[in-house]
C-alpha cells in the first residue's frame, strides 16, 4: 500500500491538494480512494485464503484472525 503523498506523487497531483478532496467522506475522490484500497486488500485477503486452502499454516493462522475480526465487526 502507498501513503497518500506516494499516491499523489503517482497522479501527478499537489499532496495538499489530495489531501483536502479526501477529506470530504461524499466526494467522489474520497470513493474511488477507498474503493482502490479496499479492492486491493480484497485481493490480499483472497491470497490468504488461498494460501490457507493450500495447507500453509501461517496463513490458516492470519485467515482465522480476519475471520474473528469480521465476527467482532458484526457485533
Amino acid at each position: 500500500m502507498f501513503t497518500k503523498e506516494e499516491i499523489a506523487v503517482i497522479l501527478e497531483v499537489d499532496p495538499a491538494e489530495l489531501k483536502i478532496l479526501l477529506q470530504d467522506r461524499e466526494s467522489l475522490s474520497f470513493r474511488a480512494f477507498q474503493r482502490g484500497r479496499l479492492k486491493r486488500e480484497a485481493e490480499v485477503r483472497k491470497g490468504i485464503f488461498d494460501l490457507a486452502q493450500n495447507g500453509s499454516s501461517p496463513a490458516q493462522a492470519f485467515a482465522m484472525k480476519i475471520i474473528e475480526n469480521a465476527k467482532l465487526d458484526d457485533i
